[in-house]
C-alpha cells in the first residue's frame, strides 16, 4: 500500500536551532496578509519568503512572486542558512498544546517521512474534503520556480497498538524545538538507524493514509509529478518528484483534536435575516437565547445530543442567538456531519449558497474561533450572520474516506498544525 522512504531533509543550520520560531510558520493557508508582512519582517530566513513570498509592486515573467522565492532558495543554500542532512532519515516530531475546547493539555507525537505520490482511485491516500482550483495553481506556480518542497501534508495512519512511534521515539536524536505564537511547543528529531526505518517502512506497506490536511497540495504534488514526468525521456521511479512529505500521526492518537470551522456571512440584509429565520423556522426546533449569554449558549451547542443534527446561529440585527435542531434524519458518513446538513438543508436551500458558488464568489468567511466569531458579529459587528459548528472525531475522516465520498470544505480544522519551516525536500 504506502510506499514510505526515509530522505535527507532540507533543514535550517544546526547554528540557528535556537532561533527557530523565528524561522518557521504556520501553514500557508492560514497566513493572513498582516501575518505574512510580520514574518517577512521577524527574521531576514524566515521561510515565508520561500513558501509564500511577497510579491513585488508590479509582477512580471521576469520577476514575480516565485522567482524571489527561488532567488532566496539559493541564497540561503549558498550562505549555509540551509543545508542537506547528511544521512536518509524518518524525523520524530512532536506538537504540545493545550486544547482549545477542553483546556487539556496534550502531545500529538508524529514523524515526518515521504510517500509516494498515488492517484485517489488507487485508494492508498484517501482525501476527505474537496477542493478549489485557486491555490492549486499558486503552489504549481511556486513549485515549478522553486523545485522545492517546504511544507508537510498532514497524514493519518491506522496503529491502534501505537508501534510506530514507540519503535521511532526510542531510536530519535533530538535536533531542536520551538514555540509557535498559540504556545505551542514542537520537538524535531532525527532517527537514521537503517534497522528501525526498515522495520516503519515494512509496516507501511500494509496501510492506507487519510489525509487530515492538505488536499490542495497533495493535488498540486500530483499535477507537479505529471509535469516533470513529461520532461524526462526516461521515467525515473525513484525520483524526488514522485513522492511527497508527510507529517504522519496515529488515527487512533487520543491527543488529535479537531476544532470545528465556523461560517460567517456579511452580504445580507436585515430584511433577508428575517426572511431567512422565517424559513428556517420550519425546518427545525429553534430556541433562542440572548447574545448576553454567549457562554450558555455555546455550551448548550457543545452538549447538544450527538444523535440530532444541531447548528448555532448569531443574528447581529436581532442580538440573539439560535440553536437549530434541524428535522433531518442523520445518517452514516458524511450525513453524520452538522457540516453537510448545515449545506444541505440550509446554505444552499435557503440562502441560495450552493457549492458551485462557493467555488466562484466570495461568499463565506470561515473562522475557527468562537471568540473571534463573537467578536465579528456583535462587536466590530463586520458580519450579519455567523454559523457556529459541532467538533467531529478524527474517525469520521476514516469513516467518510472508506466509503468515497467527500465533506463540505473546511469541514475539519486539525489543530495544531506542523510548522512550515522544521523540514523540507528537494523535488
Amino acid at each position: 500500500m504506502a510506499d514510505l522512504i526515509p530522505f535527507k531533509g532540507l533543514v535550517y543550520s544546526d547554528s540557528l536551532k535556537e532561533s527557530m520560531d523565528r524561522l518557521t510558520t504556520p501553514p500557508y493557508d492560514i497566513i493572513s496578509k498582516e501575518a505574512q508582512k510580520a514574518f517577512y519582517d521577524r527574521h531576514p530566513d524566515n521561510v515565508i519568503r520561500l513558501e509564500l513570498p511577497l510579491p513585488p509592486e508590479t509582477e512580471t515573467p521576469e520577476d514575480n512572486r516565485y522567482i524571489r522565492a527561488k532567488q532566496d532558495l539559493d541564497r540561503m543554500i549558498k550562505a549555509g542558512t540551509l543545508r542537506i542532512d547528511d544521512t536518509p532519515s524518518l524525523y520524530t516530531y512532536s506538537m504540545t498544546f493545550r486544547d482549545p475546547l477542553s483546556g487539556i493539555n496534550r502531545t500529538i507525537r508524529g514523524f515526518v517521512g515521504r510517500i509516494r505520490l498515488e492517484e485517489w482511485e488507487k485508494k492508498v491516500v484517501y482525501p476527505h474534503e474537496r477542493t478549489l482550483q485557486g491555490p492549486k495553481e499558486d503552489r504549481m506556480a511556486l513549485f515549478k520556480a522553486t523545485g522545492c518542497s517546504f511544507s508537510q501534508i498532514y497524514c493519518l495512519y491506522p496503529d491502534k497498538d501505537k508501534k510506530i512511534m514507540g519503535l521511532l521515539s526510542s531510536h530519535s536524536q533530538k535536533r531542536f524545538q520551538c514555540k509557535d505564537g498559540d504556545d505551542v511547543l514542537h520537538e524535531f528529531g532525527g532517527v537514521t538507524d537503517k534497522s528501525t526505518i526498515d522495520a516503519v517502512v515494512s509496516s507501511f506497506a500494509k496501510e492506507s493514509l487519510f489525509i487530515a490536511d492538505g488536499h490542495h497540495r497533495y493535488e498540486t504534488y500530483l499535477a507537479y509529478r505529471n509535469y516533470r514526468r513529461s520532461l524526462e525521456s526516461t521515467p525515473n521511479p525513484q525520483a524526488s518528484y514522485e513522492f511527497v512529505t508527510v507529517f504522519l500521526a496515529s488515527l487512533e492518537d487520543e491527543n488529535l483534536s479537531v476544532l470545528p470551522t465556523h461560517r460567517l456571512i456579511r452580504n445580507i440584509t436585515r430584511e433577508g435575516v428575517e426572511e431567512f429565520v422565517k424559513a428556517l423556522s420550519t425546518r427545525g426546533e429553534i430556541t433562542r437565547i440572548p447574545a448576553s449569554s454567549s457562554a450558555q449558549f455555546l455550551k448548550d451547542l457543545r452538549e447538544s445530543s450527538k444523535d440530532r443534527v444541531v447548528i448555532g446561529i448569531a443574528l447581529r440585527d436581532r442580538n440573539e442567538f439560535l440553536l437549530c435542531r434541524l428535522n433531518v434524519s442523520k445518517g452514516e458518513g458524511v450525513k453524520s456531519l452538522d457540516t453537510y446538513w448545515l449545506q444541505e438543508g440550509v446554505l444552499s436551500p435557503l440562502l441560495g449558497i450552493t457549492p458551485e458558488r462557493i467555488k466562484t464568489e466570495d461568499l463565506l468567511r470561515y473562522d475557527k474561533s468562537e471568540s473571534s466569531v463573537l467578536d465579528k458579529v456583535f462587536k466590530t459587528k463586520e458580519y450579519a450572520l455567523a454559523f457556529f459548528i459541532r467538533p467531529v472525531s478524527p474517525k469520521v475522516i476514516e469513516e467518510v474516506s472508506l466509503r468515497g465520498e467527500l465533506m463540505p470544505q473546511k469541514s475539519t480544522y486539525f489543530y495544531p498544525k506542523p510548522l512550515t519551516g522544521m523540514v523540507m525536500a528537494t523535488l
